[in-house]
């Protein structure tokens, strides 16, 4: 499996800000399965204001909001034993590193996930263990398919609940690209995109229809 579903917990909405927790998952497109115990790291605060990430008192507002279980984190990551900034991103790319050299990063929306990790990174001194050509958006893939739903897993705002829950919304919406099944339940194609992979995959298996495109 060499794509990678992340999610981060974290005290800002932009790059540059502070990161509470980064859980992530592995993932196979074409085969639907997905890795049962994924990664999952706290990350000290104070290490990530020493390395110059910030914090904004609305996040901090937001946070407030969440369940207690969500707010777990917040004492997690303000403890001294919780891992550095750089540990944390070095057990991260250990988790990378072993899904081979080309492995995919999916984060939910091109300016947060992949943007707040590449400052990270830069901030604890640390090279990325993905290619910057290799992320990819799982916001503009959900977006393709607006009417493929699944049920939510484990607990909002939980880095690693999140992003299984992300992985397993791209594995159906790939399913349904292919015309294919997830666990069991029929995949319809109520959605544009996939009506037209579908009649394009019908078009290449019959020449005289491609001529007809064609012509």
């Amino acid at each position: 499996m060499r794509d990678v579903m992340v999610d981060l917990e974290t005290l800002g909405n932009s790059p540059g800000a502070a990161i509470l927790s980064i859980g992530a998952v592995a993932f196979d497109p074409e085969t639907g399965e997905m890795d049962d115990d994924g990664f999952y790291t706290v990350v000290n605060t104070n290490s990530c204001v020493c390395g110059g990430l910030r914090f904004d008192q609305g996040t901090l507002d937001w946070w407030r909001e969440q369940s207690d279980e969500a707010r777990q984190v917040l004492k997690e990551a303000m403890s001294p034993k919780a891992p550095t900034l750089k540990n944390a991103l070095i057990a991260f790319n250990g988790y990378l590193y072993a899904r081979g050299k080309d492995v995919r990063v999916w984060g939910n929306g091109s300016d947060f996930d992949n943007a707040l990790l590449a400052v990270a990174y830069r901030a604890a001194d640390v090279t990325p263990g993905w290619k910057f050509w290799n992320s990819r958006c799982f916001r503009t893939l959900k977006n393709l398919s607006p009417g493929t739903t699944v049920q939510r897993l484990g607990t909002y705002h939980n880095a690693l609940d999140d992003a299984r829950t992300q992985a397993a919304h791209a594995l159906r919406i790939f399913a349904e690209m292919r015309g294919t099944s997830v666990e069991g339940n029929e995949v319809h194609f109520d959605n544009a995109v996939a009506k037209r992979l579908r009649a394009s995959a019908a078009a290449a298996a019959s020449p005289a229809e491609d001529e007809d495109l064609v012509g």
